[in-house]
């Protein structure tokens, strides 16, 4: 298994960064497609709780995923599975109030399967890139506003 922990302090109250990773049919409003991700998908009505299940798509795969954590203006949990079963990825942002704004962690855990096990290091590389990006963005998005 993978971890890779991300870490940014956005100079905004734990408040607003929650309400924004909370909404995910408003990611495309502040996380624009990549090499890894083009859009999020909601196939659960009603409002975004516990147990929501979500696709994240992207050029060439997707992956189903479902909110699994919400404790509001303090952390946020999700898990995400390929379909084939052969990459499993669990997602926690904690949010940490600090003088001035809030520090945001994000932290995830990465368990592959199968032959795609051989292509973990790639796999690696590539998420971290992607979860850099996810992060930077939710700061420049925040902080613009």
């Amino acid at each position: 298994m993978a971890k890779l922990r991300f870490t940014t302090f956005i100079q905004r109250p734990p408040e607003t960064v929650y309400k924004v990773l909370a909404d995910l049919r408003g990611y495309k409003s502040w996380l624009p497609a990549s090499n890894l991700f083009r859009e999020t998908t909601i196939t659960t009505d009603g409002p975004i709780q516990v147990g929501t299940a979500y696709v994240d798509k992207g050029p060439s795969s997707e992956m189903q995923g479902e909110v699994i954590a919400l404790e509001p203006h303090s952390h946020i949990a999700f898990h995400q599975a390929a379909r084939k079963g052969v990459l499993d990825i669990h997602v926690r942002y904690t949010l940490q109030p600090k003088e001035g704004g809030t520090q945001v962690v994000r932290e995830l855990k990465l368990r592959t399967k199968g032959l795609v096990t051989l292509l973990q290091p790639v796999l690696v590389r590539a998420i971290r890139k992607e979860n850099e990006r996810i992060v930077q963005r939710l700061k420049w998005y925040l902080e613009a506003r």
